[in-house]
């Protein structure tokens, strides 16, 4: 029979009591219903080692007929049969539990037997005393990112067990006996867990694992002595089940117990070499779980008390000291564990006065359930002491008939109240509870009990905006709290009123509640909650070591309290988020042997399990836990990740066949949510880079014709941004672009990363790859003169250039020689700045320097060049080439500042080393053609000049050096009477000479001059005309006029000239 979703259902053929029967896992479930309006009186009580007894009263059975005998197939239950006016029940083995239920606003209950070893113990009334069963104050709960709620445990006994077996009162219809629904604390209000190991009683009903609503509290059977060893459960039998054919993939697992979900992998022996994953047999009663079995939850719809009586037996002992409790798994110490904050005195100062809480003497206990109003009884002597004449007419003005009226109005407006808050109306729920505390000569009680439901309504309804209701939810607690210090509400009161304040942030005000929590009730059973809700807000808040001390406090101190199953998740998960994956596998696998099916409570420990055994190359145990959860539902949260991973296992296992069937799998039933993109990632990579370096993708990279990454990274980029794989895309995707030497859209990847998505680990990682990107840009493009760029390039990414960086010294030349280039001489010389010291940095500073004097000699900074030079030259070692280029500049400086002499010499070294870079040379025979002039050495003004000329041309020199050249030449020739020469030059320096040049004029009518000096008059006459035309305002067009009619003068005086002798 599969625990999980087949249900036999037989109904007993009898007219009006009828006995549903349900088979559910290791339990049995039999639904008592009646026909009657109103539940009658009953009591169910262990008679014998495999018989328990149902009692009716014996008015039950004039209205309805007796259930006939049945033997029923469960898998405890054997037969039901009815004996007087009891119903005996007939189980299979003597190692069971039993708990009665009974479902609200209808005439039934449930019975439901599970198996638990420790019932073997059970025994009939002995002689040895024992103390009736008191209920415990509940623990609260807050909720938790987890599915799985928190169950809740049995109240410890006392050393001894009550003398007679006791049972709480029978309920009647109308819910007038039973216990209020306000015991309970509000946080404890929740649907019943699925089953655990903890705190199971043998022999008996059990504790529910977690309160329901409308459920008060259970009473439990008396234990037997956990002294003993616990009677081993038998293992369930070897499996035979059929797998499929060999290559086919069990991807799905419905209809399965606990048990058969862990078969879940390849079948047969074919499937990438995959064994199948066997079921291992579960042992609740072997030392691997807190006191035997729990009984499975009641089914929906369950919800009035639980009537549960006490078995003769011993106490439980006190839990040994070392945590080992009753033969169960003990908690492991994996951090040092801190108890609760405590009030420090600068924070008591803080806190306002509080209500001094008297704790309850023992010797003056609380009743365990106080019924809010008494039925009144039906009169039967016929006298005027039931509210009637004796004619039986009711006297509206009787005094009883009065209070009579006026308690039942209350029960009414109780009732209804009760009602809308069970069915979760708490928004009519809370008015009506506000009129009853309105109504007049309410017993107190009843006042209190609404005073809890008020306040417990009102967190429920405000638990979304705690803050901004926080004096109204406050109020509430403190005010129900006061009407009765002495009530054993009191403590879950001062725990919700100290979780309030914790979750808004109140330190001072949640430690001081706490304070007195812990001060006035020392043993109460909500001390231990205090540590797990500290670790659960520090959880909330990320502060994960500091939760991790809690929940290790918490389950070393406690190791039976309720809250520990929780608690040892959270304290796994906090590790495993805090890196300490070690000390969480052994939290793991403590739940793993404590509470074997604790995944069926809460699935996620199966991930979680499965991400520490993964991390810590547990390989096979990692793929178990994984192929549980997804097995369970794979249409759960994760699932999609989940078979993912358990690709990632095979590939690490080195299976690379069933590795890539899963991740086919993966890419067809979920192809738009992470496990499908991370399968559809693996399969274009063929294999794992979840922590990439270029290195490592440069081998994925360099397949010919693959452009299956780039595919995928870009389709998760775009389509899929929020995805957590999305970082991890656009780091490949700089990558790809990188090793595809597309580095200005590698820069522009990487940079998306670190814009987008600031907080990914993988921000450093892009920082990295964007720094190499860009160091290896430059110098391509500074030799392409793509000098924009790379300025625009240094000044958008803020990655480049920082710590670890592999821009070098001479990457950030060529970046200052961008910056000159883009006219930003300033900035230049701030990159260079650093090797232009004295101390030589070689094979940069020589490059910075000569930088800087190029930058200097732009700007005519001729001070500059000449400190800069001698310093050089006084402490650096510099190479002939480069020494030379700093004379020139040298050399230049001096010329400049007027040391013409000085400059001279070093003009003359540099003009006869033909080593020296050209146009160092033009600039030295300019300078010594000016200094020839300046002489009048006509030869050498023309040699010099000429060379100069020569040289600049060649280096594409300065415009006016070469024209200044030119008139040199021009000049040592007309002066020397080679007209010819000085005409050829004249004509060369013309075709410099535009007519829009200022100089063109002046130009013109010197080359007339020696045309004239050269006896060509006609093209004499020409350029002068030339200027008169083109140019007629200027002064050389004046001095053209002047000159032609002067020689139109000559020319007509020479007609009267005396004719030669």
């Amino acid at each position: 029979m599969l625990a999980l979703s087949v249900w036999l259902c037989l109904v007993d053929p009898a007219a009006a009591l009828r006995v549903n029967f349900a088979s559910q896992g290791d339990s049995d479930r039999m639904t008592f219903s009646f026909d009657s309006s109103t539940l009658p009186e009953n009591s169910v009580r262990r008679t014998g080692a495999r018989e328990l007894r149902v009692s009716l009263p014996a008015s039950v059975w004039d209205a309805e007929p007796k259930p006939g005998s049945k033997d029923f197939p469960g898998k405890l239950v054997k037969s039901i049969a009815v004996d007087g006016d009891t119903v005996v029940i007939t189980t299979q083995t003597d190692a069971i539990g039993f708990i009665r239920l009974p479902t609200p606003g209808k005439a039934e209950f449930v019975l439901q037997v599970f198996r638990d070893p420790i019932g073997a113990r059970w025994k009939p009334n002995g002689s040895k005393p024992a103390a009736a069963a008191v209920p415990a104050p509940a623990a609260p709960t807050a909720s938790l990112p987890a599915p799985a709620a928190i169950p809740q445990a049995a109240q410890p006994r006392g050393p001894e067990a009550s003398e007679t077996e006791t049972d709480l009162p029978p309920e009647s219809a109308d819910g007038g006996d039973r216990k209020p629904f306000f015991a309970v604390p509000y946080t404890v209000r929740t649907e019943v867990a699925p089953p655990g190991d903890g705190g199971a009683q043998p022999g008996g009903e059990q504790a529910l694992p977690q309160a329901v609503e409308a459920q008060p509290a259970a009473a439990v059977s008396d234990p037997q002595a956990q002294g003993a060893a616990a009677l081993p459960q038998p293992a369930p039998p070897p499996q035979d089940g059929q797998y499929p054919a060999s290559s086919e993939l069990r991807f799905r697992a419905v209809n399965k117990t606990a048990e058969e979900v862990k078969f879940a992998e390849l079948a047969g022996p074919q499937a990438g070499g995959a064994e199948v994953v066997e079921a291992v047999p579960v042992s609740v009663g072997d030392g691997s779980a807190v006191g035997g079995s729990v009984a499975p939850p009641p089914m929906d719809g369950q919800g009035p008390p639980v009537d549960v009586p006490v078995q003769d037996g011993e106490a439980l002992p006190v839990p040994p000291s070392d945590g080992q409790v009753g033969g169960s798994v003990a908690p492991p110490s994996v951090v040092q564990g801190a108890p609760p904050p405590r009030l420090s005195p600068e924070e008591a100062a803080q806190v306002p006065p509080m209500v001094q809480v008297e704790p309850t003497p023992q010797a003056d206990p609380v009743p365990a359930e106080v019924p809010p109003f008494e039925q009144p009884e039906t009169g039967q002597n016929g006298t005027g002491q039931n509210g009637t004449g004796q004619d039986g007419v009711e006297d509206p003005l009787d005094p009883a008939v009065v209070a009579k009226a006026k308690e039942q109005e209350l029960a009414d407006k109780v009732y209804e109240a009760q009602s809308l808050m069970f069915n979760g109306k708490l928004d009519e729920a809370l008015p009506l509870f506000e009129d009853i505390l309105r109504m007049p000569e309410v017993p107190l009680h009843i006042r209190e009990e609404t005073l809890y439901a008020v306040a417990d309504i009102k967190k429920q309804k405000y638990g979304n905006d705690l803050a901004g209701n926080f004096r109204d939810i406050s109020q509430a607690f403190i005010e129900a709290m006061n009407i009765n210090l002495r009530s054993n509400r009191v403590p879950s009161a001062l725990l919700n009123l100290g979780l309030l304040n914790l979750q808004v942030n109140n330190f001072p005000e949640a430690k001081a509640y706490f304070k007195v929590l812990q001060d006035n009730y020392p043993d109460d059973d909500n001390i231990p909650s205090i540590s797990y809700y500290w670790g659960e807000y520090y959880y909330k808040m990320g502060d994960y070591l500091k939760a991790a001390d809690q929940f290790q406090y918490l389950i070393q101190t406690y190791p039976e309290h309720q809250l520990v199953k929780e608690a040892a998740y959270y304290l796994a998960d906090s590790l495993n988020r805090t890196g300490f994956v070690e000390q969480a596998y052994q939290i793991v696998d403590y739940i793993d042997k404590r509470w074997p099916d604790y995944y069926m409570e809460n699935a996620e420990f199966l991930r979680l399990a499965g991400g520490v055994e993964m991390a810590l190359d547990k390989l096979q145990e990692a793929k178990n836990h994984y192929f549980t959860y997804y097995n369970l539902n794979p249409d759960s949260e994760g699932a999609d990740v989940v078979l993912a991973r358990i690709g990632d296992i095979y590939v690490r296992q080195g299976e690379k066949g069933a590795a890539k069937q899963i991740y086919e799998r993966a890419v067809l039933d979920y192809p738009d949510k992470e496990g499908g993109l991370i399968a559809r990632m693996r399969l274009a990579e063929e294999g794992i880079y979840d922590d990439p370096t270029m290195g490592d993708m440069v081998s994925v990279f360099d397949r010919p014709y693959n452009l299956r990454p780039e595919m995928i990274y870009q389709e998760i980029v775009e389509r899929y941004p929020d995805s957590p794989l999305a970082p991890i895309a656009q780091l490949k995707l700089a990558m790809w672009h990188a090793f595809n030497k597309q580095y200005p859209e590698a820069l522009g990847a990487a940079q998306d990363l670190i814009e987008k998505y600031p907080d990914s680990p993988l921000v450093r990682t892009a920082r990295t790859l964007g720094d190499s990107v860009f160091a290896l840009a430059v110098p391509g493009m500074v030799a392409e003169e793509r000098f924009g760029r790379v300025v625009r390039y240094w000044e958008t990414y803020d990655f480049i250039g920082k710590e670890d960086t592999k821009v070098d010294d001479a990457i950030i030349t060529q970046v200052a020689l961008s910056y000159w280039k883009v006219g930003k001489p300033e900035k230049a010389l701030e990159l260079i700045k650093p090797y232009l010291g004295k101390t030589q940095i070689p094979g940069v500073s020589d490059e910075a320097l000569g930088l800087a004097v190029n930058i200097y000699l732009d700007q005519l900074a001729w001070k500059e060049i000449a400190d800069l030079v001698a310093m050089a030259r006084a402490n650096w070692t510099l190479p002939p080439e480069r020494l030379r280029q700093f004379e020139y500049a040298q050399a230049m400086s001096l010329q400049n500042l007027g040391n013409a002499d000085k400059a001279l010499a070093m003009w003359a070294d540099l003009a006869k080393d033909v080593k020296v870079d050209p146009a160092f040379r033009a600039y030295a025979m300019y300078y010594m053609a000016k200094s020839a002039m300046d002489q009048q050495d006509l030869r050498r003004v023309f040699v010099y000049a000429q060379e100069a000329l020569s040289l600049l041309l060649q280096t594409k020199g300065d415009p006016e050096k070469i024209k200044d050249a030119v008139l040199m030449s021009i000049y040592a020739t007309e002066r020397s009477g080679r007209y010819e020469e000085a005409l050829k030059w004249a004509r060369e320096y013309d075709r410099y000479i535009d007519v829009d040049n200022p100089e063109w004029a002046s130009t013109r009518f010197k080359l007339a001059r020696i045309y004239r000096k050269a006896g060509a008059i006609e093209e004499w006459k020409q350029l002068l005309g030339d200027i008169i035309e083109k140019k007629p305002d200027s002064l050389q067009a004046q001095l053209a006029k002047s000159a032609l009619d002067t020689y139109d003068l000559e020319q007509k005086a020479q007609q009267y000239a005396p004719a030669p002798q």
